[in-house]
Protein backbone atom coordinates (compact mmCIF):
# COMPACT_ATOMS: atom_id res chain seq x y z
CA UNK A 1 0.00 0.00 0.00
CA UNK A 2 1.09 3.44 -0.88
CA UNK A 3 0.90 6.22 1.66
CA UNK A 4 -0.82 9.18 1.40
CA UNK A 5 1.18 12.11 1.55
CA UNK A 6 1.25 15.77 0.91
CA UNK A 7 2.66 16.49 -2.55
CA UNK A 8 4.09 19.89 -4.08
CA UNK A 9 2.67 19.51 -7.47
CA UNK A 10 3.92 23.28 -9.28
CA UNK A 11 6.56 25.33 -8.47
CA UNK A 12 6.96 28.86 -10.40
CA UNK A 13 9.73 31.47 -10.08
CA UNK A 14 7.91 34.53 -9.08
CA UNK A 15 10.56 37.36 -8.96
CA UNK A 16 14.40 37.88 -7.05
CA UNK A 17 13.93 38.63 -3.66
CA UNK A 18 13.77 42.48 -2.82
CA UNK A 19 15.44 42.22 0.30
CA UNK A 20 18.45 39.85 -0.28
CA UNK A 21 20.06 39.61 -3.18
CA UNK A 22 20.74 35.98 -4.62
CA UNK A 23 17.60 34.65 -3.36
CA UNK A 24 14.25 33.80 -5.46
CA UNK A 25 10.69 33.51 -4.20
CA UNK A 26 8.78 30.70 -5.80
CA UNK A 27 5.18 29.83 -5.42
CA UNK A 28 4.58 26.45 -4.28
CA UNK A 29 1.27 24.50 -5.21
CA UNK A 30 0.57 21.45 -2.37
CA UNK A 31 -1.73 19.01 -2.78
CA UNK A 32 -2.86 17.92 0.96
CA UNK A 33 -4.46 14.58 1.62
CA UNK A 34 -8.49 15.88 1.10
CA UNK A 35 -7.31 16.84 -2.45
CA UNK A 36 -7.46 20.54 -1.55
CA UNK A 37 -4.52 22.66 -3.29
CA UNK A 38 -2.74 25.69 -0.86
CA UNK A 39 -0.19 28.17 -2.31
CA UNK A 40 3.00 28.66 -0.71
CA UNK A 41 5.49 31.12 -0.83
CA UNK A 42 9.00 29.89 -0.52
CA UNK A 43 12.29 31.44 -0.99
CA UNK A 44 15.58 30.28 -2.00
CA UNK A 45 18.82 30.54 -4.49
CA UNK A 46 17.46 27.91 -6.66
CA UNK A 47 13.84 25.73 -6.82
CA UNK A 48 15.80 22.79 -4.53
CA UNK A 49 17.16 25.59 -1.85
CA UNK A 50 13.23 26.89 -1.96
CA UNK A 51 11.64 23.38 -1.00
CA UNK A 52 14.31 22.51 1.19
CA UNK A 53 13.92 25.34 3.07
CA UNK A 54 10.07 24.60 3.09
CA UNK A 55 10.29 21.43 4.09
CA UNK A 56 12.45 22.28 7.02
CA UNK A 57 10.17 25.29 8.05
CA UNK A 58 7.31 22.73 7.90
CA UNK A 59 9.10 19.98 10.00
CA UNK A 60 9.56 22.75 12.88
CA UNK A 61 6.09 23.88 12.75
CA UNK A 62 5.09 20.47 13.20
CA UNK A 63 7.75 19.54 16.24
CA UNK A 64 7.66 22.89 18.42
CA UNK A 65 4.63 24.01 19.30
CA UNK A 66 5.83 27.12 20.94
CA UNK A 67 2.63 27.93 22.43
CA UNK A 68 2.93 24.60 25.29
CA UNK A 69 6.99 25.32 25.53
CA UNK A 70 6.96 28.68 26.60
CA UNK A 71 5.06 27.48 30.02
CA UNK A 72 6.99 24.41 31.03
CA UNK A 73 10.10 25.85 30.43
CA UNK A 74 8.62 28.51 32.56
CA UNK A 75 7.55 26.47 35.65
CA UNK A 76 10.66 24.17 35.34
CA UNK A 77 12.81 27.33 34.99
CA UNK A 78 10.72 28.60 38.56
CA UNK A 79 10.69 25.10 40.35
CA UNK A 80 15.01 25.32 40.15
CA UNK A 81 14.85 28.94 41.09
CA UNK A 82 12.66 27.75 44.35
CA UNK A 83 14.66 24.60 45.17
CA UNK A 84 17.77 26.30 45.39
CA UNK A 85 16.18 29.28 46.93
CA UNK A 86 14.71 26.63 49.42
CA UNK A 87 18.31 24.57 50.29
CA UNK A 88 20.09 28.22 50.32
CA UNK A 89 18.08 29.08 53.25
CA UNK A 90 18.23 25.67 54.74
CA UNK A 91 22.03 25.19 55.03
CA UNK A 92 22.41 29.14 55.43
CA UNK A 93 24.76 28.93 52.31
CA UNK A 94 24.41 31.21 48.95
CA UNK A 95 26.05 29.10 46.93
CA UNK A 96 22.45 27.02 46.15
CA UNK A 97 20.74 29.98 45.20
CA UNK A 98 24.19 31.53 43.25
CA UNK A 99 24.01 28.01 41.19
CA UNK A 100 20.20 27.86 40.72
CA UNK A 101 20.19 31.17 39.14
CA UNK A 102 23.37 30.53 37.04
CA UNK A 103 21.85 27.50 36.14
CA UNK A 104 18.51 29.55 35.14
CA UNK A 105 20.87 31.50 33.26
CA UNK A 106 22.56 29.01 31.31
CA UNK A 107 19.48 27.61 30.16
CA UNK A 108 17.59 30.65 28.74
CA UNK A 109 20.46 31.45 26.56
CA UNK A 110 20.98 27.32 25.67
CA UNK A 111 16.73 27.54 24.29
CA UNK A 112 17.27 30.84 22.73
CA UNK A 113 20.14 30.03 20.88
CA UNK A 114 18.46 26.48 19.39
CA UNK A 115 15.46 28.09 18.90
CA UNK A 116 17.16 30.67 17.09
CA UNK A 117 18.59 27.75 14.85
CA UNK A 118 15.47 26.34 14.68
CA UNK A 119 13.95 29.47 13.16
CA UNK A 120 16.84 30.39 10.74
Amino acid sequence: MIKKRRKAIHCELIEPSKTSPGYFKYQVTIMELDGSIEIVPAYGKDMQDAIERLLWNERIDSVADKKATLPILVTLCLGIVALSGILSATLNQPIWIASGLTLVLFAAVGINSIESYLNK
